[in-house]
């Protein structure tokens, strides 16, 4: 993911970039986030915009994680757009350039780390696989999407607290 200015030349450099697995396990290794049927793609277009150049485009697809609720698997849409300057100024350190610009490292621009920004805001902290999903019974630890179980009134019913249920008050 990493292109030399000096192939992109005037007109500028089209891009269809695929994410691979073994990229998303590197950069993501702290969660189990995994391509979707969809896969996961940035399409958009390098071009010399002024003293730097503009990378503007699309992340789209999908990516699979565990349900925060039920551990299955949730799917996630990803259709993010982006805009990122790329400036080469020696002078100014990244926290001087500001969000959407990056400096330029070395004559190329590495568009990893803007895919790897770009998918940490749109993965939710908390997938789910569908919006009324039930999740896991804390009681007998069964996926109440597939199975219903009555756990949690029979823990009311056998509590010692019960009693005060049925109590009527005059």
């Amino acid at each position: 993911m990493r292109y030399k200015i000096k192939d992109i030349g005037e007109a500028g450099l089209d891009l269809s970039v695929p994410v691979s697995q073994a990229w998303l396990t590197s950069e993501f290794s702290e969660t189990s986030v995994g391509l979707g049927e969809d896969g996961l793609r940035f399409e958009g277009r390098l071009e010399p915009a002024g003293e730097g150049f503009l990378l503007r485009g699309t992340l789209h697809g999908t990516l699979t994680a565990s349900c925060a609720r039920c551990l299955e698997t949730a799917r996630i849409a990803i259709d993010s757009p982006l805009a990122i300057n790329f400036v080469e100024d020696a002078e100014s350190s990244e926290d001087d350039l500001g969000d959407d610009v990056l400096p330029l490292e070395h004559g190329a621009i590495d568009i990893g780390p803007t895919i790897r920004d770009e998918l940490l805001l749109a993965v939710p902290m908390s997938p789910i696989c569908r919006e009324d999903c039930a999740g896991i019974c804390p009681t007998c630890g069964g996926n109440r999407n597939l199975t219903p179980c009555d756990c949690e009134k029979q823990a009311i019913e056998t509590s010692k607290l019960a009693a005060l249920a049925k109590i009527k008050l005059q």
